[in-house]
């Protein structure tokens, strides 16, 4: 059996003052991390957690407390919370759905020392598979989401081959 795997960086360490108290929960969540007082460091060792159990109570202190209540993270959080049974005592998010990329582009949007976060992973396999092995890079402006894997690089790299070569022909 192969196991895949998807380490994971963020670059640059995010300031821990450019995060509000729910980013930061689902960020720490779906990452690893490292530091806490100024700036954190996310990474993923293995791969990025996509599934947050959230206790429902802390859902709702972290969303009375947020400061930017038409954020992404909130405004997820809270169409999660209206299509949750109220029996439930927690709240289950599919990050594989919802993504970092939006939380991250608020922490820009609000943040004077931050142009932009990258988020870098490897895709790698414990066997020689072919869809075992490539990656991928996410670049998040303030304006912009803008991602690559290394196979939309090597089709766009095709492309402009094959374009290039039909133009000197």
């Amino acid at each position: 059996m192969a196991d895949y795997h998807s380490p994971t960086i963020v670059r640059p360490d995010i300031p821990r003052s450019a995060m509000t108290l729910l980013e930061h929960r689902l960020l720490i969540g779906m990452f690893s991390h490292e530091g806490a007082e100024n700036a954190v460091y996310f990474f993923a060792e293995e791969y990025v957690n996509d599934l947050l159990h959230l206790d429902l109570p802390e859902v709702h202190r972290l969303l009375e407390d947020d400061p930017f209540p038409d954020s992404y993270a909130v405004t997820v959080v809270r169409d999660h919370l209206r299509k949750l049974d109220p029996a439930e005592g927690e709240l289950a998010l599919d990050m594989s759905v919802i993504g970092y990329e939006g939380i991250f582009q608020d922490i820009v949007k609000r943040c004077d020392g931050l142009d932009d976060i990258e988020v870098v992973a490897a895709w790698t396999c414990t066997k020689m598979r072919p869809d075992g092995f490539g990656g991928m890079a996410t670049l998040i402006t303030a304006d912009a989401i803008e991602t690559m894997s290394t196979a939309s690089f090597l089709d766009d790299a095709r492309h402009r081959l094959k374009a290039g070569g039909q133009a000197a022909a």
